[in-house]
């Protein structure tokens, strides 16, 4: 009987050891990175929200950016995972499923509320995901950039009105205006930056099912170099403004056009300069706040503690 006992004793706390096992209840996270509608298809001119509502559409040729150094934690505690590395992905090409960047193994089930990634400057450490051109791969190396992309505004019936760089009124309504169908931008822009909090409106971070796998999205919008205010609601997107910063009249919107385009010359009455948190004194600096705010997460969710890097 004794023994019996002392059997059944040792199977009890085996099976007790084994419903308190740690190991049993973890499970594993898979990242992808995944690219906006508007990336892919472009915006089309029109009147509802998503669609640029002064007559251009915008379409693109290239968006090749650096993602990297992914972590995942818990509020007030350091990140308990990270994958520190750097990818060269072409977002043009990546499927809408997503590109796998990150994968942590035997984590513990439940909610990871600090979730965030980096739009880093591409160095030569950078690793390749994907198929990326090899001239645009040494042109991000080269050029420290965070995204490389070039698009295409059209309008049938469009006009291009360059503005007066170095006038009391650079936007004087009077300016010269011509017939413009078709506009090009080609931007290396080396604006690296960190997103964390990334969230949606049903849940903060990620949750981790027991035995199972939480797979999350990192969505890269976009349209944001063409919103009137960098928030989610009461915005409108427009081209206009950055068609008249072809100052030279060639067809192609450069940054050092951008950069001599004094920020006066967008209305207050329809951008909303307040949401800016930084220096802002010329488009480029518009520019370059919209791309800080392109990284996204499972679609429209966001990750709103921006840091500039």
């Amino acid at each position: 009987m004794k023994k019996i006992m002392m059997t059944l004793s040792v199977s009890v706390l085996s099976l007790f050891a084994a419903a308190c096992d740690e190991t049993a209840r973890n499970g594993n996270i898979q990242i992808y990175v995944e690219p906006e509608w508007t990336l892919v298809n472009g915006i089309s001119s029109g009147t509802d929200e998503e669609n640029i509502q002064d007559g251009w559409s915008v379409s693109y040729s290239d968006f090749v950016l650096s993602i990297g150094e992914v972590t995942v934690g818990r509020s007030g505690e350091a990140p308990k995972y990270g994958m520190g590395k750097h990818y060269l992905i072409d977002m043009k090409n990546t499927p809408l499923s997503g590109q796998l960047v990150a994968e942590f193994t035997d984590v513990p089930s439940g909610n990871w509320d600090r979730v965030g990634y980096a739009l880093p400057a591409a160095s030569e450490s950078s690793e390749v995901l994907g198929a990326v051109p090899l001239n645009t791969i040494s042109q991000m190396k080269d050029n420290g950039l965070a995204v490389y992309t070039r698009m295409t505004l059209t309008k049938p019936d469009g006009q291009r009105c360059p503005y007066l760089v170095g006038e009391a009124d650079p936007a004087d309504p009077a300016r010269p205006c011509a017939a413009v169908t078709e506009i090009t931008a080609s931007w290396e822009l080396p604006y690296p930056s960190r997103g964390d909090g990334c969230g949606t409106d049903l849940e903060t971070g990620l949750t981790v099912p027991s035995g199972g796998t939480a797979a999350v999205k990192l969505t890269i919008h976009a349209d944001h170099w063409f919103f009137t205010a960098f928030r989610h609601t009461g915005v409108t997107r427009l081209v206009q403004h950055l068609v008249d910063a072809d100052l030279n009249a060639d067809g192609e919107i450069t940054i050092a056009e951008l950069d001599a385009t004094p920020i006066t010359v967008l209305s207050t009455t329809i951008f909303d300069l307040s949401t800016i948190p930084g220096e802002l004194n010329t488009l480029l600096d518009y520019v370059r706040w919209a791309t800080i705010t392109l990284p996204h997460y499972q679609g429209d969710g966001g990750c709103p503690e921006r840091t500039p890097l």
